[in-house]
């Protein structure tokens, strides 16, 4: 081999050692700096988001309307439950972005049901009023038919009164 080939085989390595040293060193150096989740914190994760799961499916399913406390309970016990998944369990970067981007998730659709929910209460109120002015119109049509009827029984008087006055 070749002298300067060692030298050059040399030098690339130590150039390419100090970037990857630099590098290290500027990230914090790797993943010993960071502290990991411990299995109680994932416990609690998953036990958070399974009793989401279970609150969504309870608060699409329960009638605010008919049911008003039992909704406005399961919406308290949703809105806690995604506030600690939103604020993450432990000091892991990565951890804390999952559970904040799952109580992000759980809070939209917290607001997609109350949207729902609010969409319901709206056609319930605008089927009552149709229902209202339904029965109203319905009212004043046999109102009509019975004028119209008095107004016939008028007319037919007044004809056989003509009738009964030709000679």
């Amino acid at each position: 081999m070749d002298a300067s080939f060692i030298k050059f085989s040399l030098v690339t390595l130590l150039i390419g050692l100090g970037v990857v040293g630099g590098i290290y060193w500027i990230a914090g150096q790797g993943g010993s700096g960071r502290q990991s989740i411990t299995t109680e914190q994932e416990s609690h994760y998953i036990a958070d988001a399974q009793l989401a799961d279970s609150l969504v499916r309870q608060l699409k399913k329960t009638d605010p309307i008919e049911k008003a406390s039992d909704f406005s309970t399961l919406r308290f016990q949703l809105q806690e439950t995604i506030g600690r998944l939103g604020k993450g369990y432990g000091p892991d970067s990565l951890f804390t972005q999952i559970t904040g981007t799952t109580g992000q998730n759980y809070q939209k659709l917290l607001d997609l049901i109350a949207l729902q929910t609010t969409n319901r209460q709206n056609r319930i109120t605008a089927k009552t009023q149709i229902k209202l002015q339904l029965d109203g119109l319905t009212t004043a049509v046999q109102a009509l038919q019975t004028q119209v009827m008095l107004k016939q029984a008028n007319l037919d008087n007044l004809r056989a009164m003509k009738a009964s006055q030709r000679p």
